[in-house]
């Protein structure tokens, strides 16, 4: 019953979300369209900044969707046992399934406050546009820049076993996502010594439902103390990309899980996360690129530290593809008042990057089938969208 309710209700998002995107109209009321108005540019709604921004902000990472509590059927007793030794991980996946017939719900907060983008402080950018357009611009725009974002991430997800080996899940996330971009500077032109200086801070804010993920794993392969678990997540594009909400693409990540069962659980997850065409990925044609695509590789452990407290540690890395970045600033000529001037400013760039966290956490059962979560997750390295750390607080319940 919990799935169906949370498929129908995910059903009714994709279909809203579809009607609203075949109806695509920009203006100020959309976050991607904040960053252009305060910069005074009209260029393109999508500019390359949001391009950088909205494909890295709309896909951030779910609590795991796995139960903590684990039902073995018991031949001697004939009737379905606890079998965790451990409450298991909180933003990754380990092998074992639930059990058939058995359900987990859960409710999970994270809080993401962004300060940098590839090595760029939010707070302090360069940015150097040009109007109506960059093959024969008459006016060009160069302001600092101080972007503030916030993300408020809810996400409620349901976990049912279908067989002894064999887990489907849902998970709908819910935000609110905070924008702020305040932005200082001059107004030249191309062909005259005209100038004008700007300062301005425009808020924006939207909340909403986010993309909605179908999961299934499938538990393999069991040795004694080692499991090996396949699976495959489908994420719809439910949520309002404008608004930062959603990706605005379908994706596709399949993935491998190993775990060893026992009070010490380390366990290893690989996945590739594929994505299809997104308003987002705008460029600057007008034509609508791929989502960037990406491969995770998690490792780490849940220890049960005693039979009610479970504690986790994980390195969580994600290798993208052939992803828009942004620069670090970098002198570029251009003509004011028909002569040649240097401004520093950033620029799009497209390549490899990696993105590196190391996760922490704690699970408690303070009763029955209930478990309290909490977990920080802090940036090891620079690259990508980034927040220095990621704060998270859920209760579930298995049953």
């Amino acid at each position: 019953m919990l799935i169906r309710i949370l498929a129908n209700a995910a059903l009714a998002l994709t279909l809203a979300q579809s009607v609203a995107m075949g109806q695509t109209a920009c203006g100020n009321t959309k976050l991607v369209c904040l960053i252009p108005t305060a910069l005074h540019t009209t260029s393109s709604t999508f500019n390359f900044f949001n391009t950088a921004f909205g494909t890295q902000v709309t896909q951030l990472p779910l609590p795991s969707m796995a139960s903590g509590f684990l039902f073995t059927f018991d031949k001697s007793t004939g009737v379905y046992a606890q079998s965790q030794q451990s409450f298991g991980p909180v933003l990754t996946e380990r092998a074992e399934t639930i059990g058939r017939g058995k359900a987990y719900f859960s409710v999970n907060y994270q809080r993401f406050s962004f300060s940098q983008i590839d090595n760029n402080d939010l707070k302090n950018l360069s940015i150097l546009f040009y109007f109506p357009s960059s093959q024969n611009p008459q006016v060009i725009t160069n302001p600092t820049t101080r972007v503030s974002s916030t993300i408020n991430q809810y996400v409620a997800a349901g976990t049912f076993g279908v067989t002894n080996r064999l887990d489907v899940s849902i998970a709908v996330p819910f935000s609110r996502v905070s924008l702020g971009v305040g932005s200082q500077g001059t107004e030249y032109s191309t062909i005259s010594d005209a100038s004008a200086h700007f300062s301005e801070y425009l808020p924006g804010a939207a909340s909403g439902a986010g993309d909605v993920v179908f999961s299934a794993k499938d538990r393999i392969l069991m040795r004694e103390k080692f499991d090996l678990a396949i699976g495959g997540e489908v994420r719809l594009p439910s949520g309002d990309a404008e608004n930062f909400l959603g990706s605005g693409a379908y994706g596709l990540k399949p993935y491998l899980i190993i775990s060893r069962r026992d009070r010490v659980t380390p366990h290893v997850v690989l996945a590739y996360q594929y994505n299809s065409h997104s308003i987002l990925a705008t460029n600057q044609t007008g034509h609508r690129d791929l989502l960037p695509g990406f491969f995770t590789y998690n490792a780490g452990a849940d220890i049960g530290a005693t039979k009610r407290v479970t504690v986790t540690a994980d390195f969580l890395g994600q290798l993208f593809f052939n992803a828009p970045q942004v620069s670090t600033p970098k002198s570029v000529t251009v003509q004011v008042n028909n002569a040649p001037q240097s401004f520093n400013t950033i620029v799009q760039e497209n390549g490899s990057y990696t993105t590196a966290n190391l996760a922490l956490g704690v699970k408690a059962n303070p009763w029955n089938n209930v478990l309290i979560t909490a977990n920080v997750a802090l940036k090891l390295n620079n690259a990508g969208l980034r927040a220095t750390a990621v704060p998270l607080i859920g209760i579930s319940y298995s049953f």
